[in-house]
């Protein structure tokens, strides 16, 4: 499997990167310099390219009430810094498609 990482300086850089590469999970901060990663995921949500692209939000912020919310809008996984790599690899793994094909090259 091929595996190619884009980055965005800010949140609405990387909406519009969303909507123009359709990756296959995103990795996103909560703390942005122009707009919060809440207001990522729900323009995500709300743009049907981008809808059903999981988004796994990766933060310092370990507030329950922020998880919860984030989850229940639209978040696939909340992580906390110092990320556990086993718990980073698995939320990936949930995030990409069943069915990977190998890379034939």
């Amino acid at each position: 499997m091929r595996v190619k990482f884009f980055c965005a300086d800010c949140g609405r850089a990387g909406v519009e990167m969303a909507r123009e590469k359709l990756p296959d999970f995103i990795l996103l901060d909560l703390y942005l310099p122009d707009i919060s990663g809440e207001e990522v995921v729900r323009s995500l949500r709300q743009d049907e390219a981008t809808a059903s692209i999981p988004v796994l939000i990766v933060t310092a912020d370990a507030t329950i009430g922020q998880s919860e919310r984030l989850l229940a809008g639209g978040a696939q996984a909340y992580l906390t810094k110092p990320l556990e790599i086993p718990a980073l690899l698995a939320a990936i793994e949930n995030a990409l498609p069943l069915a990977i094909e190998p890379d034939a090259s």
